[in-house]
């Protein structure tokens, strides 16, 4: 009984938000000459909260489904804000996928359209792994009036941003040269990939009957726990992978983040001007991770709400997303708006109680 006097009022409280939560939608973008979706989830509430824009990885048959778990996690909390998960060109569902080179100013061109046409205020980026360069290069051309917030989730090394930057420990090999051989390398291995040979080694790479290699890649370098590559993850990747021109988007990502690649350009004095709040959240089981992320918290001025989280390696709004979804939502809570941190809360007051009520029975 004194369980139910402690939980009750924060249970009728969390049910208030949660039923006002309404079921995501999806849109249609037209842009230029291409279509793409994008999945909105409202805020249940009004709110002093930017919107979140979270940009998906890219990768075999990766799309912006990457971020359906966190879609979950943030309407489990209360959706105190809105959270859009855009496609990115040349990925998923966009249309058409033709043949051309993305480069991080590719999409960002995309996404500042998006934000100005459709979320229509400044957001908090919701940024995953490699893709950060697209965040910089917004931040470079609208600062303020594009971006409120960055949340980080598995920043690369500083050496991705700046070829004289020191390297972190673990980093792969081709993030220790300070070489910077231009633009030759990603020339020759793009155009390599357009030819018959690139499209054999996207059907080698996108495997046959259960996409082996998917799965062995995956369990083994994006995972922490391979039973968390589960059938969602695998469906994403083979429902993305058959369409044939989503090669193009993940050659162009593979050849552009070689030395000297259009992914690797300088944009170290970019991340160091960022004077919004920025979040770096990396997996503790990734090589390094404690070490990237103290780099990076020293890069940027205004870190906040930064963590090395347990349970989690490369992708961590997939493979542990209500860790996500709850650092996100302080993230927010701290910088703009308390009342987010209403429903989590009531969460760890819910938990606590529960230990408490526990012990006493023991007792």
């Amino acid at each position: 009984r004194g369980f139910m006097r402690v939980t009750l009022p924060f249970l009728l409280a969390l049910h208030s938000v949660l039923a006002s939560v309404q079921s995501p939608s999806t849109i249609h973008v037209q842009y230029g000459g291409f279509k793409y979706s994008s999945k909105v989830q409202q805020a249940a509430t009004s709110t002093d909260c930017p919107p979140a824009v979270c940009i998906p990885p890219v990768g075999v048959g990766i799309s912006r489904a990457f971020y359906e778990p966190l879609h979950r996690e943030w309407a489990a909390l209360g959706a105190r804000c809105d959270l859009h998960s855009p496609e990115l060109l040349g990925c998923g569902n966009a249309v058409p996928k033709p043949r051309q080179f993305y480069s991080p100013d590719v999409w960002a061109d995309q996404l500042e359209a998006y934000i100005r046409s459709t979320v229509k205020r400044p957001c908090v980026l919701v940024v995953q792994g490699g893709l950060l360069p697209v965040a910089l290069e917004l931040w470079g051309r609208g600062g303020e009036t594009l971006i409120a917030g960055v949340s980080a989730f598995s920043p690369p090394p500083l050496r991705f941003f700046s070829p004289a930057a020191e390297p972190e420990a673990d980093v792969r090999g081709r993030f220790r040269s300070n070489s910077q051989p231009g633009r030759r390398r990603q020339r020759l291995f793009w155009l390599l990939s357009q030819t018959s040979v690139g499209g054999v080694f996207f059907r080698y790479l996108r495997g046959g009957r259960g996409q082996p290699r998917v799965r062995s890649f995956s369990e083994r370098n994006l995972f922490s726990d391979p039973n968390a590559c589960d059938d969602e993850w695998m469906t994403m990747c083979a429902s993305g992978a058959q369409d044939f021109g989503s090669r193009h988007s993940t050659f162009a990502y593979l050849t552009g983040t070689l030395p000297g690649g259009a992914w690797r350009d300088e944009r170290l004095p970019l991340l160091e001007s960022l004077s919004v709040p920025c979040q770096a959240v990396a997996g503790d089981s990734a090589p390094g991770a404690e070490e990237r992320l103290a780099a990076f918290v020293q890069a940027v001025p205004k870190p906040s709400c930064c963590a090395l989280v347990a349970g989690g390696r490369a992708v961590l709004p997939y493979e542990n997303a209500r860790a996500s979804a709850e650092l996100l939502a302080r993230f927010l809570a701290l910088n703009f708006d308390a009342t987010v941190h209403d429903v989590l809360w009531a969460r760890q007051r819910d938990a606590q109680a529960d230990v408490e009520a526990s012990a006493q029975s023991d007792d």
